[in-house]
């Protein structure tokens, strides 16, 4: 499975160029030099090249329409294409960069425009994209907020912990998703594209007991002193409509109401990508 963040580097580095000249370097322009037409070029290219070799592909962090675009086109000839998403793509957009601390929301590729924004989730609900996963590199809060233009911005995003209240208040309660599609762009998707299926993302006989629980009964807003990959969070404010209560990992209780049970620890897993993924649109 060929997994790849894909931006057109000539573009990116021309609008860096003409940014520059024009003396539009502050943060709230990163989504003209990280931008729109950088990812359609880019995701249209390895697509192509994809198709071209008969190779199945894994496109990471889409950001704009125009790259749900190309991976719905490439899906509907039947090749096997998968695209991923993250939180914060599906629900903030360039504008939360003119915010105090504007940094927090940013990072590779850029937060786009409401249309852009809202093309994510239409893409989930309808199964263009596959997967709502994270790509997190904390830093803490004098880090992350250092850099106040488009040429120092400290890239990475804290967004791990919210991922699940997020993926089920945007999903499940307000746009009606499903609950089995719910658990597949959170798990069983990721675990099918990336060759961990049937060990990972689906709860049978002879599957790790890997469990997360969430508590829908929780209504309430977050605030970074309730988190604990950073000492900020974008989120800050945010009203979650459901929050894990309890995770299992092989069968282990690891954490019970925000308290640490177990030891952390792990192994190195065999992959194997199942024919029917990497032939067609599987998922």
């Amino acid at each position: 499975m060929l997994a790849v963040h894909a931006e057109d580097d000539d573009i990116v580095m021309y609008a860096y160029k003409q940014l520059q000249r024009e003396g539009r370097i502050g943060l709230e322009n990163m989504h003209h030099a990280h931008n729109n037409l950088s990812e359609k070029l880019s995701f249209q290219r390895v697509i192509t090249l994809a198709e071209h070799v008969g190779a199945p592909i894994y496109l990471m962090h889409v950001s704009a329409r125009e790259g749900v675009d190309a991976i719905r086109e490439a899906r509907g000839r039947g090749q096997a294409v998968y695209g991923e998403i993250l939180p914060h793509y599906a629900y903030f957009t360039a504008e939360d960069y003119k915010q105090k601390n504007g940094a927090i929301y940013h990072t590779y590729p850029s937060l786009k425009s409401e249309t852009d924004r809202d093309s994510m989730w239409e893409s989930l609900l309808e199964g263009s994209l596959s997967t709502l996963a994270t790509d997190g590199v904390c830093t803490d809060l004098e880090v992350k907020t250092r850099g106040k233009t488009i040429l120092d911005a400290t890239g990475g995003h804290a967004g791990v912990e919210m991922r699940m209240a997020v993926a089920y208040t945007e999903g499940v309660a307000k746009r009606g998703l499903d609950l089995t599609r719910f658990v597949d762009i959170t798990s069983a998707n990721a675990a099918k594209i990336l060759g961990l299926y049937p060990q990972k993302g689906v709860i049978a006989v002879g599957s790790d007991a890997d469990l997360a629980v969430l508590d829908t009964t929780v209504k309430k807003a977050i605030h970074a002193e309730d988190l604990h990959e950073a000492d900020y969070t974008p989120w800050d404010g945010y009203e979650v409509a459901a929050w894990p209560s309890m995770t299992v990992l092989r069968g282990q209780v690891m954490v019970e109401n925000r308290e640490l049970k177990a030891e952390a620890g792990g192994s190195l897993l065999k992959q194997h990508v199942s024919s029917d993924v990497r032939n067609r649109p599987a998922c």
